[in-house]
């Protein structure tokens, strides 16, 4: 489990419940080794248990407490040593929440972890699901300063196994993706186009069927609201539009799987992380009522 010291932290500080009697379970991740920029990604998942410690766990716009269906907390994943091997150790533990029929919950680090989760959900779907990714950049790089797993390359990566892959928040890559998804006949929704047209969240899922799997960048939100985070980004989402996505989403798919990756805390400002544990838990209490 995440600690501070001896104290053993469980998402929303709450006693860990029975584990076969839990909907959710929370791996974390605390992955750190191709970022380029802003460092302290692998502070991340702490700094989301340690809010989350701190919420008021009924949430108004659910009029629920998410927190009742049961959230586990397992211990952090291993990530010293190659990036591939980490990889093959949350592959290995997101299989055993779908085996256990659990959802698999991974809070990065930086969001190379989401490679290790896709593995896992096409090891038991296929190719039968859509990755649905709020970001600021596309990550579809073929590599990145030498290296094919990399935060700049996951949906790339998804695109390998075979998996659809759509973005909201984007607004930021470089040439080389937007050619290669010229190519590939994929045109990004990009966060500008979320700001100027009031049916975006229609146009996002537009002629998407089947279950998804979330994969939320915390860059995806505005800078303005989220400035912890390795590449913060102007334009991105607001809190509004990204749980109205959320919402929508939710309402419309049944969720796979999701993570939240690339907190980066800020010293002394815990609003970020705040804002971070909120989403998470808006997302799973959403989750949650679209499964009941």
């Amino acid at each position: 489990m995440s600690l501070i010291g001896s104290k053993i932290l469980t998402f929303g500080g709450v006693p860990q419940p029975k584990l076969e009697s839990c909907r959710a379970a929370i791996i974390p991740a605390p992955l750190e080794v191709t970022v380029t920029y802003g460092e302290g990604a692998a502070l991340g998942p702490l700094a989301i248990m340690s809010s989350s410690a701190n919420m008021e766990l009924y949430d108004e716009v659910l009029d629920a407490s998410p927190i009742d269906q049961g959230i586990y907390t397992h211990g952090r994943v291993k990530t010293s040593g190659p990036v591939a091997e980490t990889l093959e150790r949350i592959q290995a533990a997101v299989s055993a929440e779908l085996d256990a029929g659990r959802l698999p919950v991974v809070l990065g680090g930086e969001h190379t972890v989401t490679v290790g989760a896709l593995r896992a959900m096409a090891e038991r779907y296929g190719t039968g699901f859509t990755v649905l990714a709020m970001d600021a950049h596309l990550d579809m790089r073929e590599d990145y300063e030498g290296e094919r797993l990399s935060h700049a390359t996951v949906m790339r990566r998804a695109h390998e196994m075979g998996l659809s892959v759509r973005w909201v928040g984007a607004r930021s890559c470089s040439l080389e993706e937007v050619e290669f998804l010229r190519q590939q006949g994929i045109k990004p929704l990009w966060a500008h186009e979320t700001h100027a047209d009031p049916n975006w969240i229609d146009r996002a899922l537009e002629g998407l069927s089947g279950p998804v799997y979330l994969s939320l960048d915390i860059d995806g939100l505005d800078a303005g609201i989220m400035p912890a985070t390795g590449t913060p980004e102007p334009g991105g989402l607001s809190w509004q539009q990204a749980t109205a996505w959320l919402t929508a989403v939710c309402a419309r798919h049944q969720v796979l799987g999701l993570d939240l990756v690339e907190l980066a805390p800020l010293a002394g400002q815990t609003a970020w992380d705040f804002t971070a544990a909120r989403l998470l838990y808006r997302a799973l209490g959403l989750i949650f009522r679209g499964t009941l």
